[in-house]
């Protein structure tokens, strides 16, 4: 007995998908989708074969949007402390005129939501990439050589269209092309490269600003068009998504491209039959696209849940409180006691580095943990943490405190939301929103992400310059309420979407409760040939 118990503990957890919870004595196991443990278990995949890097090159070159969207964030947070930047437009650091500068990247998003879901679904992933990539080139340009106000919006208008294109066809691609038993860790490394752009434009910033000219500004706002350059010369090097040339009628490209990038050896494998045979089940061929026709994303209660679970995601994730993060750290560090501005630009650097150790460490694991229960812990913990955030800098924020000790302690705090915060949303913003999405939807739902995050993203960018203007440390409280809220929405409506492929997930959108639905798993007694039984519950209770 305590041979097999060895054996059984060291089937390999990452080959199962992380979708089950093995009882190794008697070699039985709990996962979401047999068909897929069975599959998984018959093709191990090598994550250090010639083919796994060809994967990790085309998904990197995906994941460079997302570095052009850190970018922006984090750049626009540090220039707005900067007195070059604020002298030269007749800038405040807070308030009406710093919301609209902050607004029209926003409207920008929104503009250009419109537009990427029908390009990215006519034109293909690949050509959507590469036309927001044009965009961002274009934006900013214009945003660097600005000598106006008028020309400085307009550049931040123009790179927050390009970004929501970019960043509408390129999750949408990755978890698409990646292989199911990888697609949670590969998608939710997307997103967490947000910080790969945030990172270098918060250190670029922290040896600018001592520049007395414009530059000081300049400077960190050309790094903006080395990510795009990257993918407007790369991507189409890259295979397309393989679901799209599916439902193009394009099966053998599809398949090929599978075989390129989903074996070890070049050859059909399990995984790859269970893929192809549910793309050609569930993927319907089109030929032609109504570039403003949306009904597929409300047509059915099925396609509504669908919806309902992004929007949660768009709208939880911007309500976090994060946004007191990203956009005015540096009003936070005032709160706090620190009114150095290289200090704050040296504060604001090293919270992207840990918030960056947060995200990926939150990526790593997602192939191990549920979305489900990470979304509504993460939501409480939040919470909490910017619970004590308001409380310390409503004691120690103040103008004339003296004690060091204290405002430390509050920043040491705004830097745990941060990780928390990265942990919990940033690796699974992209990636739960395209995996809810059924293939015909999936272009058009992840414009509409796009729309409905910069849309609750206005009260992370207008409403928070005046609302902490006036309210200062008070302002907190309403994201923390709103965080409480989320956890009970997330618990309630929340369906978890790991241990299954893309197509299979119908199956739980269809059930009468699909967030229930979605937690319950089968009982499977695994064989040392990679064979998977599925045990009745009789069977079960009786082992």
């Amino acid at each position: 007995m305590s041979s097999t118990h060895d054996e059984k503990k060291s089937v390999d957890d990452d080959d199962r998908s992380g979708s089950e919870t093995t009882n190794a004595a008697v070699g039985i196991a709990e996962v979401y989708n047999p068909e897929l443990k069975a599959a998984v278990a018959k093709t191990k995949l090598n994550g250090l074969s010639r083919r796994s890097f060809m994967l990790y090159f085309v998904v990197m070159v995906g994941f460079l949007n997302a570095v052009s969207s850190g970018f922006d964030g984090s750049l626009m947070n540090g220039i707005n402390a900067m007195p070059q930047y604020l002298t030269f437009f007749d800038y405040s650091s807070v308030g009406k005129s710093t919301g609209i500068v902050f607004m029209i990247y926003v409207s920008g998003n929104c503009a250009g939501a419109l537009f990427a879901g029908p390009a990215t679904e006519i034109w293909g992933r690949r050509g959507g990439m590469f036309i927001g990539g044009f965009f961002i080139l274009l934006g900013a340009a214009v945003s660097v050589s600005a000598q106006t106000r008028e020309a400085f919006i307009g550049g931040r208008f123009v790179l927050g269209f390009g970004i929501a294109i970019s960043t509408t066809a390129a999750p949408t691609w990755v978890t698409e092309i990646a292989p199911p038993q990888w697609r949670g860790r590969l998608g939710a490394l997307y997103n967490s490269c947000f910080f790969v752009g945030s990172i270098p434009a918060t250190g670029a910033m922290v040896g600018t600003q001592e520049l007395s000219s414009t530059w000081a500004w300049r400077m960190p706002l050309i790094l903006q068009i080395i990510p795009p350059i990257l993918v407007m010369t790369c991507v189409w090097f890259c295979p397309e998504s393989p679901r799209w040339l599916i439902s193009r009628g394009r099966t053998e490209e599809a398949r090929q491209i599978l075989i390129d990038y989903h074996s070890n050896d070049g050859e059909m494998n399990p995984v790859i039959e269970l893929e192809m045979e549910e793309f050609k089940r569930q993927i319907e061929v089109k030929r032609e696209d109504a570039f403003w026709d949306y009904s597929a994303l409300y047509s059915s209660r099925n396609r509504r849940w669908r919806m309902l679970c992004l929007t949660l995601m768009c709208v939880n994730g911007q309500l976090a409180g994060n946004g007191l993060i990203t956009y005015f750290l540096t009003v936070m560090m005032k709160n706090a006691g620190v009114t150095s501005p290289h200090r704050q630009l040296v504060y604001n650097f090293a919270n992207s580095i840990l918030s960056c150790f947060g995200a990926f460490v939150g990526a790593m694991v997602t192939d191990k943990i549920g979305r489900r229960p990470r979304l509504y812990i993460g939501s409480f913990t939040l919470a909490c943490l910017l619970a004590m955030v308001a409380a310390l800098s409503s004691k120690y924020g103040r103008l004339g405190n003296t004690d060091v000790a204290g405002a430390n302690a509050s920043i040491a705090f705004i830097f745990l939301f941060g990780i928390a915060y990265a942990f919990t949303y940033t690796p699974l913003q992209a990636l739960y929103c395209a995996e809810v999405m059924s293939q015909d939807m999936r272009a058009k739902g992840m414009a509409v992400h796009i729309l409905i995050s910069n849309i609750a993203g206005f009260i992370n960018t207008f409403a928070n310059s005046v609302g902490l203007q006036n309210l200062t440390w008070k302002y907190y409280f309403v994201f923390v309420a709103w965080d409480l809220v989320a956890a009970v929405l997330w618990y309630v409506f929340g369906v978890e979407t790991r241990g299954r492929t893309l197509e299979q997930l119908d199956t739980i959108f269809d059930a009468p409760w699909p967030a229930s639905a979605s937690t319950r798993k089968v009982a499977v007694k695994l064989h040392a040939d990679g064979a998977v039984e599925v045990l009745d519950e009789e069977t079960h209770a009786k082992r």
